[in-house]
C-alpha cells in the first residue's frame, strides 16, 4: 500500500537579525561610509597641501622672479642707451643698480628653478638666463667705457643678444603662466572632485538611511505598535489575547512575554475567582454558625438548641443531621433531629463513629458520615453525627471546619442552656412543693389568657386551698405542714395532663391553668385532684387533710386574667362556706347570689 506524500512544508520566513544586528549593520555602513569620506578629504587635502600647492607655490614664485628679471633687464638697457644718447653719467648709476637686481633675480630664479616641475619650463629659464648673461657679458666693458661714442657701437652689436635674451624671457614667462594655469586646473579639478565624491557620499549615506529607516520602521514601528496594542487590551481585561508573530526575535522575546504574562494574570484571576467563591462560601458558612449563635443565645432549652444545631448542619450541606445530647450527666445520649425533619428518630444505641467521638473526644469520619463531638470543660456533652454528599475534598474540608466550630460553639451553648434552663427553673419553681412560683403564673397566664381571647379557645383555672391548714400546722407543726404541701403539690402534678400547669399561689393556696378545657372538663378534674387529696395518707402526725377547689372559665365580659382567678376565688371561698371538701364552679356563685 502506499503512502500518502507528505504535504510540502511552508516556507518558513526569513528571520531578521534582531535589532542589535540591524543596529550593527547600521553603524557598520555608517562607518564605511564616514571612513570613505574622511580618506577622500584627507587624501585630497593632502595633495592639495603637499603636492599642488608647493608646486604651485614655486611656479608663482617663478613667474615673479622672471618678472623681475625683466624689469631690471629693461632698466639696465634703458639707462646704457639713455647715457649713450646724451652723455649724461646720471643713468649710470640706475644701471648699475639694475645690474645688481638682475644678479639677484637671477641668482633667484637659478635656484628655483630645480623645484619647478615643468620640464619645458626649467629649458626656457635655463635659456633665458643664459641669453641674459650673454647680454651682461657683452655689456660689461660699458662702465669702463670714458665716452658715449665708445658705446653706442656696443649697443648696436649688443641688441642681438638683447632681443634673444628677451624672447628667451618672454617665452618662460608664456612658459611659467601656463603651467601655473595647469596646476590653477588641476587644483580646481581637485577640489570639484573631492566635492562632487563627498556629495556622493552624502548623498549615499541619505539614501541608505532612508532605506534604513524604513526598515527599521517595518521592523520595528509596526510590530511595536501590535505590542502596545496587545498590551492595551490586555490591560482592558482580555487576558485570553495572543500577541501577533513578529520578526524580529527580541520583540518576539517581548510578545511572548506579554502572552505569558496575560496566561499568568488569567490563571491568577481564576484562582482569585475560585478564592473569592470559597470565601464567599466559607462567609455564607459562618454566617449560618452565627445564625445559630444569635437563634440560641438566651435558650433556655437545650433540647431546642440541639435542633437548631442540627438545622444548621443541613443548611451547610449535608444531607442529614442528628445531635445525639447527653440530656442528664452520666445518662445515655438521646437523639435530636431538627424540627422540620420528617426522618425517623432513631433507635438504640448511637452509631460506631458517634461513641468513639464520644469517648475520644475527637472528630471521626468514616466513609460519608462525620461525628464532631460537643465538648465543654474536657467533658463530652454531645455529639453532632452527619451525612455528607460527594463532594469536592477542598470544599467538604473547609465544611468540616465549619462544623467542627459550629460544635464547639453548639457545646458552649448547650451548657449554656442548661445552666440557663436551671436557673429559670429555680427562680419560676416552688422549692417546697416542685410547683412553679407565683411570678410564674404572672407571667405565664396572660399569655395563655390572650391565646384564649384570640382564637376563642376555653380555658380554665382552679384554685385549691388546704383546709384547715393552720390548724395542722398548729397542731403536728410546720414540718408536717410542709409534708402535707410536698404531698398535694406532687398530687396535682400527677393528675394534669401534659399540657396544663400547676402553681403554688401562696401560703397553702395552688393554681392550675387549664388550657383548651371548658367549665365542665375543668370541674371533673378538679373533682378528682379533691377525691386524690382526701384518700392520700400523710403523716402519722395528721394523716388526713382535704382540700376545697373554686373553678373558673374565661369568658368574653372578662378583660383580663386577673378577672379568672377573681371568678375562681370567689368560688373557693364559696366552696369553703359551703363546708369546705367540695369543688365549686363559678357559675354556682352568680346563681347562689342574691338578685
Amino acid at each position: 500500500m502506499r503512502s500518502a506524500p507528505a504535504p510540502a512544508e511552508e516556507p518558513s520566513r526569513p528571520r531578521s537579525p534582531g535589532l542589535q544586528g540591524e543596529l550593527r549593520a547600521s553603524w557598520r555602513l555608517l562607518a564605511g561610509v564616514l571612513g570613505l569620506l574622511l580618506a577622500t578629504v584627507t587624501c585630497s587635502t593632502a595633495y592639495l597641501q603637499f603636492g599642488l600647492g608647493p608646486q604651485l607655490s614655486r611656479v608663482q614664485s617663478t613667474v615673479s622672479e622672471l618678472r623681475c628679471l625683466q624689469v631690471a633687464m629693461t632698466d639696465r638697457e634703458g639707462s646704457l642707451r639713455t647715457w649713450a644718447a646724451t652723455g649724461d653719467a646720471a643713468p649710470l648709476a640706475q644701471q648699475r643698480a639694475a645690474a645688481a637686481r638682475v644678479e639677484d633675480c637671477g641668482r633667484s630664479l637659478v635656484a628655483g628653478a630645480s623645484g619647478v616641475p615643468d620640464g619645458s619650463l626649467v629649458t626656457m629659464l635655463v635659456q633665458s638666463a643664459l641669453w641674459g648673461r650673454v647680454w651682461s657679458a657683452a655689456d660689461a666693458p660699458a662702465a669702463a667705457t670714458p665716452t658715449t661714442a665708445q658705446l653706442r657701437p656696443l649697443l648696436a652689436d649688443d641688441s642681438t643678444a638683447f632681443e634673444r635674451y628677451r624672447q628667451a624671457q618672454d617665452t618662460a614667462i608664456k612658459q611659467a603662466l601656463a603651467s601655473r594655469d595647469s596646476l590653477l586646473r588641476r587644483q580646481d579639478l581637485l577640489v570639484r572632485g573631492t566635492g562632487a565624491v563627498v556629495a556622493s557620499l552624502v548623498m549615499g549615506v541619505l539614501v541608505v538611511d532612508l532605506r534604513r529607516r524604513r526598515r527599521l520602521e517595518r521592523l520595528v514601528d509596526e510590530p511595536v505598535q501590535g505590542l502596545v496594542t496587545t498590551m492595551d487590551r490586555v490591560l482592558r481585561g482580555e487576558l485570553g489575547v495572543q500577541p501577533p508573530e513578529l520578526d524580529v526575535p527580541e520583540l518576539a522575546r517581548l510578545g511572548e512575554g506579554i502572552g505569558a504574562l496575560a496566561r499568568r494574570l488569567e490563571r491568577e484571576q481564576a484562582q482569585g475567582m475560585l478564592r473569592e467563591e470559597s470565601a464567599l462560601r466559607h462567609g455564607s458558612r459562618l454566617q449560618v454558625v452565627l445564625g445559630v449563635a444569635r437563634a440560641t443565645a438566651g435558650s433556655p432549652s437545650p433540647h431546642q438548641v440541639a435542633q437548631t444545631v442540627a438545622a444548621a448542619a443541613i443548611e451547610l450541606g449535608r444531607v442529614s443531621a442528628v445531635v445525639w445530647l447527653e440530656e442528664r450527666e452520666g445518662e445515655a445520649f438521646v437523639p435530636v433531629l431538627p424540627e422540620s425533619s420528617t426522618a425517623p428518630v432513631p433507635e438504640g444505641a448511637p452509631p460506631g463513629p458517634v461513641q468513639r467521638a464520644a469517648v475520644e473526644a475527637r472528630s471521626v469520619r468514616q466513609g460519608d458520615r462525620a461525628s464532631f463531638p460537643l465538648v465543654v470543660a474536657g467533658r463530652v456533652v454531645g455529639v453532632l453525627d452527619v451525612l455528607d454528599e460527594a463532594w469536592d475534598d477542598e470544599d467538604s474540608a473547609q465544611v468540616d471546619s465549619v462544623l467542627e466550630a459550629l460544635a464547639r460553639f453548639a457545646a458552649v451553648a448547650l451548657q449554656s442552656a442548661r445552666l440557663h434552663a436551671q436557673t429559670l427553673e429555680q427562680a419560676r419553681g416552688d422549692a417546697l412543693t416542685g410547683l412553679r412560683n407565683r411570678h410564674s403564673l404572672d407571667a405565664e397566664l396572660p399569655v395563655e389568657f390572650t391565646r384564649s381571647r384570640r382564637y376563642d379557645r376555653p380555658l380554665s383555672v382552679a384554685l385549691l386551698d388546704v383546709d384547715h391548714f393552720k390548724r395542722v400546722n398548729d397542731t403536728a407543726g410546720h414540718a408536717v405542714g410542709d409534708a402535707w404541701l410536698r404531698l398535694v403539690g406532687g398530687i396535682v402534678l400527677d393528675g394534669l395532663r401534659t399540657s396544663d400547669s400547676a402553681y403554688r399561689y401562696g401560703g397553702e393556696e395552688l393554681v392550675v391553668v387549664l388550657p383548651e378545657t371548658d367549665l365542665d372538663a375543668a370541674v371533673l378534674v378538679a373533682e378528682r385532684l379533691r377525691e386524690a387529696v382526701a384518700a392520700c395518707a400523710g403523716p402519722k402526725a395528721y394523716p388526713t387533710v382535704t382540700v376545697s377547689i373554686g373553678v373558673a372559665t374565661v369568658n368574653h365580659a372578662m378583660a383580663g386574667y386577673e378577672d379568672v382567678l377573681a371568678a375562681a376565688d370567689a368560688a373557693l371561698y364559696a366552696a369553703k362556706r359551703s363546708g369546705r371538701n367540695r369543688v365549686v364552679h363559678s357559675g354556682e356563685v352568680v346563681e347562689a347570689l342574691p338578685v
